[in-house]
């Protein structure tokens, strides 16, 4: 009556979460699927509006308030009549479930649940967005599901996951000048292509010189989702520790890591030589050099969502713009992932930098990164985004194209009104 397993990666960091949550003791073999106990559930307005009717037709009640967390930063504020009734549907279950964790128009919901306490190593984590991963930067394993996964979660606290294979990318070398982790991430999936890493779990090493930053570690793990990926997660290191002190969550019970696991596939990458990377549409494996695509027309910069809107973006792209315009036509849109980094962000004079170059400065939210508002780009026009997707009319009309670069290069761009190497910034 034992947890095992019997695939080509074995002993990981990911197989020991599973492991400390397995529910039962049925053995699991290669690709099967069990159950699993639950440490935490986030949802956020559009997803969970949409599992309100079953939720209430089965006659549900949530397993653990404590343990939810729901935002609401699609619809923030709603634009419109209809998602203002989404939003309306949403916040009434949220008062009639007494749910204790809501934060209204405060954030990107997976900027607030890698802020929130909860969130620390070791710990299962869904949620009903695909990005859900990003918060397997805090050493948890952290997955997207949709919102009939989820109302399982609601009611039980536990799911059903077929158990991933996992490969181990180690990160090596020392960045170079504006090198920040979109453009780690980017050259991962370039390298891995389409679906390369398909139900896999990636868990990554920070053997770099200097230590690849928690912002930039956050959006590294966000995007492994666009490889088809179902969890990217950071081993808990001295950088983990330092973010949970920060945020007041440094008390969790110690994690144990793995000694001598087996991976389906090892991968090192030498981030030394690596240079700003952008992808091309329709996706975000489609990573090229910048130098590759320098001088491709861009109408919009979008510095912002839950891959671009963090401290450390704020103070790079007004490292860049300081004392600078955006190039006449070139509208620039910024985003703050967060209220909590927004206040940073002013604090330090960031934002009115930006201001002063002529960026129009939203709330915190999800904004133009899946065609919501505030920044939604017309058809044939060409946007350069710090967001994670790139697909045919993500942000815009018929014919309208998104580039994906890293908040340096989008800066550096919209100097120029064209995508431009951030480097001749330095």
């Amino acid at each position: 009556m034992w947890f095992y397993f019997t695939m080509k990666s074995s002993n990981t960091y990911t197989h020991h979460i599973l492991l400390k949550h397995r529910t039962g003791n049925r053995p699991v073999a290669e690709n099967d699927y069990a159950e699993f106990y639950l440490d935490f559930i986030l949802g956020h307005d559009a997803t969970t509006a949409l599992l309100v009717d079953d939720f209430n037709r089965l006659g549900g009640k949530i397993w653990d308030r404590d343990r939810v967390l729901v935002t609401a930063d699609h619809f923030a504020p709603p634009a419109n009549e209809e998602r203002a009734n989404i939003l309306k549907k949403f916040l009434d279950f949220c008062k009639k479930e007494q749910i204790k964790n809501l934060e209204l128009f405060s954030g990107i919901c997976h900027q607030l649940l890698v802020e929130h306490p909860a969130i620390v190593p070791g710990k299962l984590v869904i949620g009903a967005d695909s990005h859900t991963v990003m918060a397997g930067a805090l050493g948890c394993l952290a997955t997207g599901m949709g919102s009939t996964d989820v109302l399982y979660g609601l009611l039980t606290g536990t799911i059903w996951l077929k158990v991933p294979e996992c490969f181990k990318i180690t990160f090596t070398g020392t960045q170079g000048p504006f090198i920040l982790g979109k453009d780690i991430i980017l050259k991962v999936l370039g390298d891995l292509e389409e679906d390369g890493a398909l139900y896999r779990s990636l868990e990554f090493a920070d053997s770099t010189k200097n230590g690849i930053t928690m912002d930039s570690r956050f959006s590294i793990s966000n995007m492994v989702v666009e490889g088809g990926a179902k969890a990217g997660i950071f081993i808990p290191d001295a950088i983990t520790q330092s973010y949970l002190k920060e945020k007041g969550a440094d008390n969790y019970a110690a994690v144990t890591v793995p000694e001598q696991p087996v991976y389906e596939r090892e991968i090192t990458l030498d981030v030394s030589s690596l240079a700003p990377q952008v992808a091309i549409p329709p996706h975000p494996s489609h990573a090229v050099p910048v130098g590759d695509v320098a001088g491709e027309h861009v109408d919009q910069v979008y510095i912002g969502s839950c891959t671009g809107g963090r401290v450390e973006d704020l103070r790079i792209a007004a490292e860049i713009l300081k004392g600078k315009k955006a190039a006449p036509y070139c509208r620039l849109v910024v985003i703050p992932s967060s209220n909590r980094i927004y206040l940073a962000a002013m604090e330090k004079g960031y934002i009115q930098t930006l201001i002063e170059a002529g960026a129009a400065i939203c709330n915190p939210s999800c904004g133009p990164c899946g065609k919501i508002d505030k920044g939604i780009i017309a058809e044939g026009e060409t946007c350069l985004a710090t967001s994670n997707r790139n697909f045919d009319g993500r942000m815009g009309g018929k014919g309208s194209r998104v580039f994906l670069s890293s908040t340096a290069t989008a800066a550096a761009s919209a100097i120029e009104g064209k995508i431009t190497d951030p480097r001749k910034y330095c």
